[in-house]
């Protein structure tokens, strides 16, 4: 066998290995990090500059698998949430194996100068969106779609996963902790005439914030994104990538806007389902820098 035929096999058979085929057929699909790849990374004891602790971490993850073990069991599915504290990654992912739904939770991330509790728990809602936000969904390699793309899961996450893991607490007290974009109090103030839903709005804003702040400090984009300067762009056709981070924000922004009931259900083929929609609705609606309504 000659050097060149020898590589080309162990090529192949590394392809294979990575796609995640097995003796069984059985195989795992993930998506892309929750920021772009990069090379940052925060090991245990960076806790100085930021970032929060092992403590807040997990409280963020006992509260995702309080809300969604039940939905995923119902479904037929488990969910399995890896809380990888010790790993300096900055990052997190979404992954599926056979029927269950893996959330891929990083501490380099958690301990990043720009997270706090907020933007933790939008992080992990986002991941979950991955497997729970409905349309529109990623085609899979394997010819399915079960990840929602990342518009669809940064929408979920202030939509729906937000405001369920905030009602347990003393929003008040936590917001006149927080210094609320004056422009982002007067939407939520507007839009809600209840006082927790104006403080779990304001509290979404915070977050959006938050990892707007980590996207900038990780080098994505030049200019600040502010929620009085919203992404202008009008998408041809659905982007499923990460949208620019003015662009996301405008989309947690919308999602925390948007006053349908958090039981009423998204769908995997209706994007209107479950959610705001022009032209029934002046705000709240998925922005047009990465959504392009049928």
């Amino acid at each position: 066998m000659t050097n060149k035929v020898l590589l080309r096999g162990l090529a192949a058979v590394a392809l294979i290995a990575s796609v995640g085929f097995t003796t069984t057929h059985t195989h795992s699909e993930g998506c892309h990090g929750f920021v772009p790849e990069n090379s940052m990374y925060i090991p245990v004891g960076m806790f100085a500059t930021g970032g929060i602790t092992q403590e807040q971490f997990n409280d963020v993850m006992d509260r995702i698998e309080k809300i969604y073990t039940p939905e995923v069991e119902a479904a037929g599915d488990k969910l399995r949430v890896n809380r990888l504290w010790t790993d300096g990654t900055v990052n997190a992912s979404a992954q599926r194996s056979g029927n269950t739904r893996i959330l891929n939770m990083y501490g380099g991330l958690a301990r990043h100068q720009a997270i706090g509790y907020e933007g933790m728990a939008l992080v992990a809602c986002h991941e979950m969106g991955h497997h729970n936000a409905g349309a529109p969904k990623i085609d899979s390699w394997y010819g399915g779609s079960w990840a929602s793309n990342e518009g669809a899961s940064d929408y979920f996450a202030s939509l729906k996963c937000l405001r369920l893991l905030f009602a347990q607490d003393d929003n008040a007290a936590i917001v006149a902790t927080i210094a609320i974009d004056p422009v982002a109090k007067a939407g939520c103030e507007a839009q809600y005439s209840n006082v927790n839903d104006q403080l779990i709005c304001m509290r979404i804003t915070e977050a959006g914030q938050q990892v707007a702040n980590l996207f900038m400090a990780l080098g994505k984009d030049k200019v600040p994104a502010k929620f009085d300067t919203p992404d202008k762009t009008v998408v041809r056709r659905t982007d499923n990538a990460h949208p620019k981070t003015q662009c996301r924000l405008d989309t947690y922004f919308q999602g925390a806007l948007c006053p349908v009931a958090i039981g009423d259900k998204l769908s995997d083929t209706d994007y209107k389902a479950g959610s705001c929609y022009s032209p029934r609705d002046a705000v709240g609606t998925r922005p047009l820098c990465w959504f392009a309504p049928n």
